[in-house]
């Protein structure tokens, strides 16, 4: 084997080992979506956002969010399996709030809003009391993300009823030619090897879709990892 010839063959090697950069989006639901949330409390995160991870062709990770509401919680299961290994972890979303007085929010700069946004974030899950007249409320959500201490086996089992239950298969969303206001709302964030699928999906009930039963079942699967008083049920 010439000089040659083995350095091209190494360069093969070395190309086919390189981490992807941006994913390649196969589908998705169309902006404004909430994409744009679970994109941002990822990116201020450990997770990351799952459309600009390096992976190899063997990655696969799966992001099912379920909330959205303005009386229900958000929260994210994870399944990852990297390097032949599985983890899953569990990303809730926390508001985080100060208070600070009218006068100073209406001349602060952008750089000291950002500062106040810092400062609400390390009081997260404590709100603000006594607000009175002349105050104005600093808010900002911050994501808390715990691994789950489970088995391999476990994390796969999870993956493998969200495959079968069509998680693959899912639209962007779901055209009702209706508005479904403050409805629970379920995002899939999908990622194998380089390419990325999304879908935005309401709550609907009885189904009205396919996609309507298969994002349910999807749900499932992935809560069958969480103790039973974890578990948000639209």
């Amino acid at each position: 084997m010439t000089d040659k010839l083995r350095s091209a063959l190494l360069l093969v090697v070395l190309l086919s080992q390189a981490g992807f950069g941006q994913a390649r989006v196969v589908s998705a639901p169309p902006e404004p979506s909430l994409l744009v949330l679970t994109g941002q409390w990822s990116r201020e995160s450990i997770l990351g956002d799952l459309r600009e991870l390096r992976t190899d062709r063997d990655y696969l990770e799966l992001r099912v969010w379920g909330g959205f509401t303005l009386t229900t919680r958000t929260q994210g299961i994870v399944l990852r399996r990297s390097a032949g290994r599985w983890s899953a972890f569990l990303a809730r979303v926390l508001r985080c709030e100060i208070q600070i007085p009218v006068s100073v929010g209406d001349t602060a700069s952008r750089e000291t809003m950002h500062r106040y946004i810092a400062a609400a974030r390390r009081e997260c899950g404590s709100p603000p009391t006594n607000v009175g007249p002349g105050t104005q409320i600093i808010t900002s959500d911050s994501l808390l993300v715990e691994r789950l201490d489970l088995p391999d086996s476990v994390v796969e089992s999870a993956w493998t009823a969200a495959d079968r239950a069509g998680v693959f298969d899912l639209p962007g969303r779901v055209d009702r030619g209706r508005t479904i206001d403050d409805a629970f709302m379920y995002v899939v964030e999908l990622r194998r090897g380089s390419d990325y699928r999304a879908s935005s999906i309401e709550h609907v009930d009885p189904a009205e879709t396919e996609a309507d039963r298969k994002i349910k079942d999807v749900y499932a699967a992935l809560n069958r990892v969480l103790p039973p008083d974890v578990v948000l049920k639209p």
